[in-house]
């Protein structure tokens, strides 16, 4: 009996020897150089960096005012400022105000304050803008100063509101657009000189309203010019005409974008300003162009 409780005993030692112990390995890690980790996290950095410059871009819209003015100069014209591209620590836009659309670039300040930015210099308006952005970035205030000293406005500020830009045909002129002062090259804005709109200038939208005959036949010539000239307004023209800046200024729908806005007129608008035109007469005689 002892002989088979011996042989069981050295059978199970002998086992448990062959058995081999599974050692678990710990999972495979992947190693990441230093410069991978730099480039994501310079990625990363880029991607965050684009949506903070999104809420730069856009249209900024407002007065631009005058502070030295010399006689006869624009006291004031509606801005259109539009940052266009931040790129590479730089900042792109334009800006379109009395006829005039030019480029600008600077460098980018993140803060939003006091950013320099200039126009090419090519034009003899042509100057350098301080731009301040709002901590909410929805506003735009600074100064011009003009390049050339001898222009009849060398400095103006301006305080802008940031705005959407679309056309819309069923914009209308105000009414109080009526008491708007017209005037030729001769007078300034002196009462009682120069020529008065009357009710008839908010009569009809040539933007969406097919003009007869019969309809305009018997205007004066002034309210003819701004009906017509409303349709070039809605397409965000930047008038060269003062007179019609004086009056499409005050509209607060009209934002200056395009110096050029022929290719976007509609049938009906191309209608009514031919037959709008063939009544205005001698209008063209009032039509006077001046600079910033």
């Amino acid at each position: 009996m002892k002989q088979i409780t011996y042989f069981f005993a050295l059978l199970m030692l002998t086992a448990c020897a062959d058995q081999t112990t599974k050692v678990e390995e710990p999972p495979t890690t992947t190693t990441v150089s230093t410069e991978d980790s730099l480039q994501k996290a310079n990625e990363r950095a880029a991607i965050l960096s684009s949506k903070e410059h999104q809420a730069f871009l856009g249209a900024y819209v407002g007065m631009f005012e005058g502070v030295e003015v010399k006689k006869d100069g624009s006291w004031v014209n509606k801005i259109n400022i539009s940052i266009d591209k931040i790129d590479n620590g730089k900042i792109y836009g334009h800006s379109v105000v009395a006829g005039n659309d030019r480029p600008f670039e600077g460098t980018f300040d993140p803060s939003g304050t006091k950013i320099e930015v200039k126009e090419p210099g090519d034009d003899k308006y042509d100057g350098v803008f301080v731009l301040n952005f709002n901590a909410a970035r929805n506003g735009l205030s600074g100064t011009w100063a003009a390049n050339d000293s001898k222009l009849k406005v060398t400095n103006r500020t301006f305080e802008l509101e940031k705005k959407k830009i679309a056309y819309n045909k069923d914009l209308d002129l105000p009414e109080d657009v009526l008491w708007e002062f017209l005037y030729d090259n001769k007078h300034e804005f002196e009462e009682n000189e120069g020529e008065m709109l009357t009710g008839a200038v908010v009569a009809f939208n040539a933007s969406n309203t097919v003009l007869k005959k019969e309809d305009i036949e018997n205007m004066y010539k002034g309210d003819l010019e701004v009906i017509r000239n409303a349709i070039y307004a809605r397409h965000g023209y930047s008038f060269k005409n003062r007179k019609m800046r004086y009056v499409f200024d005050q509209v607060d729908w009209y934002i200056p974008v395009h110096t050029d806005v022929r290719s976007d007129l509609t049938d009906l608008e191309k209608k009514n300003i031919d037959l709008l035109k063939r009544y205005e007469g001698h209008a063209g005689a009032y039509y006077d162009s001046f600079g910033r």
